[in-house]
C-alpha cells in the first residue's frame, strides 16, 4: 500500500524528486553519482567503507519508487512486512519479529539526521528528496541505538536562495488512485529560502468486506500532509534550518485480514477463508494516525571545526485503532485503542573536522552528543472475549461475570514506556597514504527506561454502552472517565537501566583511484524493554540485544568508468535477539522473549552497467543479489502455536491468566496438551529470504527537439521464507517474483513528464503480512496489479 514519503514503520516513506532544470541536457537517470553523508560528512559514495546502496530522487523517480517499502524492489537484502499496522524491516537476516511503541525497530530511519520513532502507520517526510540511503549492517558508532541491522537515511533538498523551483505531479491509476504533490521553494531574502509541499494519495480497496455474506462498510486508506522547511545562512559562518511536517493517515494494512487456517479449539466452527482480498470480519480493522514532527538544524562554522546542533520533537498520535483478532465474521474477540502515541525529544551535538583543523590532510573526525527523552504506548488498551468464543466451548459461568449486559467481556490495560539515553561518540580516518587507510570509532551510551500505567481492570459494558457493544457509548473508551471499571489487578516494574559500549574498526586499500578493499568489524546495540501490552501479569522485562558484524567488501569501476561493481562477505552474530508473539493464552497479549542467539553469513554484489558508452550512451542497467543464511544458534525457549491444536505453547501458559479473577474456565485440559517451550535452535530467522535479487534495464531516447523517452523494466526475486521462529510449514511465503514497467516521454522546454506504469505486471499474489495468533492463520495479500499515469510539471522553468 503507497503512503507518502518516508518511513518509516517501520514505517514506510512517499518519494519524489526534485525539479529539472530544463537547460541542462538529460542523459540515463540511473546513472548519476551519488554523494552521501553515511559518515556524518558529504562523500562520494564509492569512497565510503560502508555497503550502501544510494539513490538520488531522480534515481528514484526513474524507477518509480513512491514508499520506502518499495526500496526492497531495488535493494538486495531488504525485506518489508507489516504486524498489527507495524512495519518490520529486515535487512541482510537480521531484523526482530517484535513490534509495538516500545519495540525499537532493527534497522533505524533517519530523515535529515533526525530519528524517526516506531509506530503504527507511517512517519512521512514531504517534499523533494535529494537523496535515500541504505546503510547495510550495525550503524551503532554514529546512528547509535537500535541500528543493529542497519538504517535507511532520507535527506531532502534544501531551500533555494537565488532562484525560484517547483513542481506539480498527479498521479490516477486502477483503483480509483489519486495521488497528488504539490512543492515550491522561493528564495525570500539574503542568503535565506523556503520550501513548501503538500501531498494526498487515496485509492479504493483492493477487496470487500462480508459479513454473514452482506457487504460492511470498510475504510479506504488515504494519506495527506504538507512539510516546510526554511533555511537561512548568515554572518557567513552560520546557518539555520527549520523543519515542520504533519501527515495524516488512515491505513488498514495488516489490520483487515482474512482467517485462511482457523484454529480446531478457539476458532471451532469458523469458516476458512480464502486469500483473495475479500475479507469477512465482523469488526472495522486499521489505525488513523497523526504524526507531527518539528527540528532545527544551526550550524557554525568558527575556522578549526565545524559545529552542528539538531534538535527534534515528534508526535504520532494514533486516536483511533481496531482489531478483528479472530479475524472472521464471527463476534469472538478483538483490540481497540483510541489512546495510543509516541512523543520524542532529541537533541545532537556534532563538532566535525574541516580543512583548517590540524593533521587535516591526513585526519578527519566526528565527535558527538546524542540525547533522546521518549514516552510512548498505550494510555488505554481494550480487548474483548465473547462469551460464544470457541463455539461454546466456554462454561456459563462468564453470564454471571457479564450480567444483563450481554455477551462480550471487555477487558482495559494499559502501558507507557519512558526512555532517557545519553551517549557520547567518536569517529576518526587516518589516511597513512593514498593507498591506505583506517577508521576508528566507539559510542559510549547510558539508558534508562521504566514502565507506567500499568493495571488490568474489567469494565462494566452495561454500564459504558447499555447493550454490552463498546460502539453504543464510545466517548467512554475515548475519553478519561473510569468510573464504569474494576481494577482487577495492578501492575509495575523496576527500571531497566544499561551502558553499552560500541566500538568500529576498519581499514581501507585502494590499489587504483577506481578501487577500494575494505574490511570492518562493529558492534551494536538495541536497548532493553519492557512489554507494555501485559493484561494479565506485569510486564516482562526483555534484555537488550547485542550484535557483532564482519565484512570484506570491494567497491570498483571498470570499463573507462562503465561499470561500477561493489560486493561484499558479511557474517552477523546477535545475541539475546528480542522476538515477539501475540497470544491471550500465553499469560499475556504480546510477549516478548530473548533468543539465546542468531547467526547470519552471506554475500553480496550490486552492478551499474552503461553497456554501449559510444553507441548507444542512453542504455543502463542496474541490480544486484544477496544471498544469506540466516538462523537461530541457541534458542531453547521457543513458543508459538502447536500446528495440530492450535494453542500456545512457551514459557508463559494457560495457567497464567487470571481467570478465577474473570470467573472463566479454559475450554481445555491443560494436563491433555504439552505447551512448554520448545527447542528453535537451527530454524531459520523468520522473514529473511535466503535469496534476494533485482535487476533494471532502463533506455533513454533523445529525440531532440520534439523531446525525449525513457522506457524501463524491472524485475525483483525473493526466496521463500517463514514468517515466524517455529519455522510452521504453514506459515511460510512462497518464492515470487515482481516484473514492472514503464515507460516516460519528457519535453523539457515545458518542464514536461508523463509517465505511464505498470506494477505487478503479472498480477503475483504474495502476502505483506501472515500473522500467527490464537484463532488461527490471519493474511494480507499484498497489492494487486497497479497501473497508471503519473503527470508531473516543473513549472519553474517559466519562473528563471
Amino acid at each position: 500500500m503507497k503512503k507518502k514519503l518516508i518511513a518509516l514503520a517501520v514505517m514506510s516513506v512517499p518519494l519524489c524528486s526534485g525539479p529539472v532544470v530544463a537547460q541542462e541536457k538529460r542523459s540515463n537517470r540511473l546513472l548519476e553519482e551519488v554523494t552521501v553523508t553515511a559518515q556524518k560528512r558529504e562523500e562520494d559514495s564509492q569512497d565510503v567503507p560502508i555497503a550502501i546502496q544510494a539513490f538520488s530522487g531522480e534515481k528514484l523517480d526513474a524507477f518509480n519508487i513512491e514508499d520506502t517499502a518499495d526500496l526492497q524492489k531495488i535493494t538486495p537484502g531488504l525485506t518489508f512486512t507489516y504486524t498489527y499496522g507495524y512495519t518490520l524491516i529486515y535487512l541482510r537476516g537480521v531484523g526482530s519479529d517484535a513490534f509495538l511503541p516500545n519495540a525499537d525497530p532493527s534497522v533505524a530511519t533517519y530523515i535529515d539526521g533526525i530519528n524517526i520513532p516506531a509506530s503504527q502507520g507511517k512517519q512521512d517526510a514531504l517534499g523533494p528528496v535529494k537523496r535515500v540511503e541504505v546503510l547495510k549492517g550495525p550503524q551503532g558508532t554514529l546512528f547509535g541505538r537500535n541500528a543493529t541491522a542497519g538504517a535507511i537515511s532520507i535527506v531532502t533538498e534544501d531551500p533555494p536562495i537565488d532562484e525560484i523551483v517547483g513542481n506539480i505531479k498527479a498521479t490516477r491509476g486502477n483503483y480509483d488512485s489519486q495521488e497528488y504533490q504539490a512543492y515550491l521553494g522561493l528564495p525570500l531574502f539574503d542568503g535565506a529560502g523556503i520550501t513548501l509541499a503538500a501531498f494526498s494519495d487515496t485509492h479504493e480497496n483492493y477487496g470487500t468486506n462480508f459479513s454473514n455474506g452482506e457487504p460492511r462498510p470498510w475504510r479506504e486508506d488515504f494519506s495527506e500532509g504538507g512539510r516546510v522547511k526554511f533555511k537561512w545562512d548568515f554572518l557567513e559562518d552560520f546557518s539555520l534550518t527549520l523543519i515542520g511536517s504533519y501527515v495524516n493517515q488512515f491505513n488498514g494494512n495488516s489490520l483487515v485480514q482474512e482467517n485462511t487456517r482457523p484454529s480446531p479449539i478457539l476458532c471451532a466452527g469458523c469458516e476458512t477463508d480464502t486469500a483473495d482480498r475479500d475479507t469477512d470480519t465482523n469488526y472495522e480493522g486499521g489505525n488513523a494516525t497523526i504524526n507531527t514532527m518539528y527540528g532545527t538544524i544551526f550550524e557554525w562554522r568558527p575556522g578549526p571545526v565545524d559545529v552542528k546542533f539538531i534538535y527534534s520533537d515528534q508526535l504520532a498520535d494514533v486516536d483511533w485503532g481496531q482489531y478483528d483478532y479472530d479475524s472472521t465474521d464471527e463476534d469472538r474477540s478483538g483490540f481497540f485503542t483510541y489512546d495510543q502515541y509516541n512523543d520524542q525529544q532529541t537533541y545532537e551535538l556534532q563538532i566535525l573536522s574541516n580543512a583548517d583543523t590540524p593533521l587535516s590532510e591526513n585526519l578527519e573526525w566526528v565527535a558527538g552528543y546524542y540525547r533522546l527523552e521518549a514516552e510512548g504506548g498505550f494510555g488505554r488498551l481494550f480487548f474483548f472475549l465473547n462469551n460464544g468464543l470457541a463455539t461454546g466451548l466456554l462454561p456459563g459461568s462468564i453470564t454471571g461475570l457479564l450480567g444483563d449486559s450481554g455477551s462480550r467481556a471487555v477487558l482495559e490495560s494499559g502501558g507507557l514506556l519512558t526512555t532517557e539515553s545519553d551517549a557520547l561518540y567518536f569517529q576518526g580516518t587516518w589516511r597513512f597514504n593514498e593507498e591506505w587507510a583506517m577508521t576508528l570509532g566507539a559510542r559510549y551510551q547510558e539508558e534508562t527506561r521504566e514502565i507506567g500505567n500499568t493495571a488490568l481492570d474489567l469494565v462494566d459494558t452495561g454500564c459504558a454502552g447499555g447493550d454490552g457493544s463498546y460502539g453504543t457509548d464510545v466517548s467512554y473508551y475515548q475519553g478519561s472517565d473510569k468510573s464504569c471499571n474494576s481494577r482487577l489487578l495492578d501492575f509495575g516494574g523496576p527500571p531497566l537501566e544499561e551502558t553499552t559500549f560500541s566500538p568500529k574498526i576498519n581499514v581501507q586499500w585502494f590499489p587504483t583511484e577506481t578501487a577500494q578493499i575494505y574490511a570492518s568489524i562493529q558492534k551494536g546495540y538495541k536497548s532493553p524493554t519492557y512489554n507494555i501490552v501485559n493484561f494479565f501479569g506485569s510486564p516482562d522485562p526483555v534484555e537488550g540485544e547485542e550484535a557483532v558484524a564482519a565484512e570484506l567488501g570491494f567497491k570498483s569501476e571498470w570499463l573507462d568508468g562503465a561499470l561500477q561493481l561493489n560486493g561484499a562477505l558479511f557474517a552477523s552474530k546477535t545475541d539475546k535477539l528480542l522476538t515477539g508473539i501475540v497470544s491471550f493464552t500465553s499469560g499475556a497479549i504480546v510477549r516478548y522473549a530473548n533468543a539465546g542467539s542468531a547467526e547470519a553469513k552471506g554475500v553480496e554484489f550490486d552492478f551499474q552497467w552503461q553497456p554501449m558508452p559510444d553507441m548507444n550512451p542512453g542504455l543502463a542497467i542496474t541490480g544486484g543479489a544477496t544471498y544469506v543464511n540466516s538462523e537461530f544458534t541457541d534458542y531453547k525457549n521457543g513458543e508459538g502455536f502447536d500446528d495440530d491444536t492450535g494453542l500456545y505453547f512457551g514459557p508463559g501458559g494457560l495457567e497464567d491468566i487470571a481467570t478465577d479473577l474473570l470467573g472463566l474456565e479454559l475450554p481445555i485440559s491443560l494436563a491433555d496438551f504439552a505447551n512448554g517451550p520448545r527447542d528453535f535452535t537451527g530454524n531459520k530467522v523468520p522473514r529473511a529470504p535466503e535469496l534476494t535479487s533485482a535487476v533494471s534495464v532502463n533506455q533513454f531516447i533523445d529525440a531532440g527537439d520534439i523531446g525525449a523517452f525513457e522506457v524501463a523494466v524491472d524485475y525483483s526475486y525473493k526466496s521463500e521464507y517463514f514468517t515466524t521462529p517455529q519455522n510452521s510449514p504453514f506459515f511460510v511465503q512462497d518464492q515470487y517474483e515482481l516484473w514492472s514497467l514503464r515507460g516516460s516521454y519528457f519535453f523539457d522546454p515545458w518542464g514536461l513528464q508523463l509517465t505511464a506504469f505498470v506494477d505487478n505486471v503479472k498480477d503475483k499474489e504474495y502476502f505483506s503480512s501472515i500473522l500467527q495468533q490464537d484463532f488461527g492463520r490471519s493474511v494480507t495479500l499484498a497489492p494487486p496489479r497497479l497501473y497508471g499515469l503519473k503527470l508531473k510539471w516543473d513549472f519553474d522553468v517559466f519562473l528563471n
